[in-house]
């Protein structure tokens, strides 16, 4: 056969392809698969939504260890394949603001609790914003002159984003007014660069990695390795390859479709016991969220897999467990291509022209309020509506399907190592706060007693981590589980939303106890 001249550049296409098909049949012809069908059901190969830069990372995964950073001005080679249109943050830092009355100490928080509990505590103490020598008054000056986004109010201060225009004059402020503060991130996309490499296993920083002593991270049939970030085809694909080896307790299901026609799957473990309780959890609402997506996958790897060799403890087994890994496919998926630093969803405002609504601004409970904006350009727009978003939507309805055997619902998210609880728009007491303090604690020494971890618990509001309009206050409101939580994972501000991948097996393990110490709670 003769090829045309312009045919010629499709050989390399074509070949690659040919290598890819002798791959897969060669792992398929060793397990005794066929390629069509397995058991009557379609086996899913891997979705190369990337096209070929995709198809290519998957014959040659990506160069080990962290990359060098490009001087200024040079563009990043992966991120320029995957859209050369990438959004850039050269020069960006992340700021850490020491404010002293951040949050309050733990003694205080549970004397305050305590007093809330017997009904002698008011709506919470408030700050006169208009005092211009308050803390707070101080801290909005800096975030109008120079910040472009406050990250994280944490236990050890407050994480603002400095753009690069910023630095200097924001410097210089900082020493006129006298205020503390440390440069954790001196160069934003130079730590974007490093969330998107590959830790070799044998230059993993735990041991129990090191030496391969952890076997669901190495799932036949699967794209995932849990030591990098991967995209949502290769979620798909892993809990597609679990519902094929574990048929008898995996169901996938389609709880809805995203602004983009993106599916929306949760997949279900459960021993088929109709008088399990429920228990959702839910991960990466926010787009630029990648560590909780991974970690919840590692977390449905360990308990597929210990269930299987009969060592998973009974209390977990007696659970529907369902896990929706991606709360937000559309932004997860722009966030790795376009804008690492993206946070809403893909929805089109015509008015303005800008995209995306911020989905955990946009449930029922407490929407419109404070910390949400009704600016549709922001990174906190709540939505012309509450449940405007297909999203939400969709959780919406499922979860209210499961209200008569909800016994917990999380929401995995990053950052600020904390266990958070209903209710976030007021300091307000639910009425089974006693149960959601007892387990939460319960949960806290569990984590540091796993790998020393120090997460703080407490309600939303008193952690200083309210969002008007989220899911969890929505659950307790309306659906009413027995358990429900927000668990924010690492770290503290030092690397905030752009964890190296080496943390996505110690936060898989501390997302595993916590579920572990839940469990036991609905027996």
């Amino acid at each position: 056969m003769h090829l045309l001249p312009s045919q010629w550049a499709w050989l390399p296409l074509i070949m690659l392809l040919a290598m890819l098909i002798t791959r897969v049949v060669g792992v398929d012809r060793r397990n005794h698969l066929d390629l069509a069908r397995t058991d009557n059901r379609l086996t899913r190969l891997p979705f190369f939504g990337g096209g070929v830069g995709h198809l290519l990372r998957y014959l040659h995964p990506l160069a080990m260890g962290n990359p060098p950073s490009p001087p200024s001005g040079r563009i990043n080679e992966l991120r320029s394949e995957l859209d050369p249109n990438y959004v850039s943050y050269r020069g960006a830092q992340l700021w850490k603001l020491n404010f002293n009355a951040t949050r309050g100490s733990s003694m205080e928080e549970d004397r305050e609790e305590e007093e809330a509990e017997s009904g002698e505590l008011e709506q919470g103490r408030q700050v006169d914003d208009n005092d211009d020598s308050s803390p707070d008054a101080q801290f909005n000056e800096v975030v109008a002159l120079f910040g472009s986004e406050v990250w994280n109010i944490n236990q050890d201060g407050i994480d603002i984003l400095i753009e690069q225009r910023n630095v200097a004059n924001a410097r210089k402020f900082m020493e006129k007014v006298g205020f503390s503060y440390n440069i954790m991130i001196d160069d934003i996309e130079a730590a974007i660069d490093e969330t998107y490499v590959e830790v070799p296993a044998v230059e993993h920083p735990l041991d129990t990695v090191r030496n391969g002593s952890l076997p669901w991270m190495e799932r036949p049939g699967t794209l995932m390795s849990w030591r990098r970030y991967h995209d949502q085809a290769d979620i798909q694909q892993f809990m597609q390859t679990l519902l094929e080896h574990h048929s008898e307790m995996v169901e996938i299901i389609q709880i809805g479709v995203t602004r983009n026609k993106r599916p929306m799957e949760v997949i279900r473990v459960s021993n088929g016991n109709p008088d399990n309780w429920a228990v959702f959890v839910d991960a990466g609402m926010q787009a630029r969220d990648w560590l909780s997506p991974a970690a919840l996958t590692y977390a449905l790897s360990k308990l597929t897999y210990l269930w299987d060799q009969g060592q998973l403890e009974k209390a977990m087994r007696d659970i529907d467990w369902y896990f929706l890994p991606l709360a937000n496919p559309d932004g997860y998926q722009y966030s790795r291509h376009t804008d690492r630093l993206w946070t809403k969803n893909r929805a089109h405002d015509p008015a303005t022209g800008c995209y995306g609504v911020n989905l955990d601004r946009n449930f029922e409970y407490g929407w419109g309020g404070t910390g949400s904006t009704s600016s549709p350009c922001k990174n906190l727009y709540r939505g012309p509506k509450s449940f405007s978003e297909p999203e939400t939507r969709a959780l919406r309805s499922f979860l209210t399907g499961l209200r008569e055997y909800l016994g917990a619902y999380i929401s995995l998210g990053g950052y600020g190592q904390a266990i958070a609880y209903p209710w976030g728009d007021a300091d307000f007491v639910t009425e089974n706060q006693h149960d959601l303090k007892h387990v939460a604690r319960r949960a806290v020494l569990a984590l540091r007693r796993l790998n020393q971890a120090e997460y703080s618990s407490g309600t939303s509001y008193r952690q200083k981590l309210a969002r008007p309009g989220n899911s969890a206050d929505w659950v307790q409101d309306r659906v009413g589980g027995q358990l429900v939580y927000d668990m924010f994972l690492k770290d503290q501000g030092r690397y905030g939303y752009l964890m190296p991948p080496h943390y996505i097996v110690e936060s898989g393990e501390e997302v595993f106890e916590f579920l572990r110490i839940i469990a036991q709670q609905l027996q």
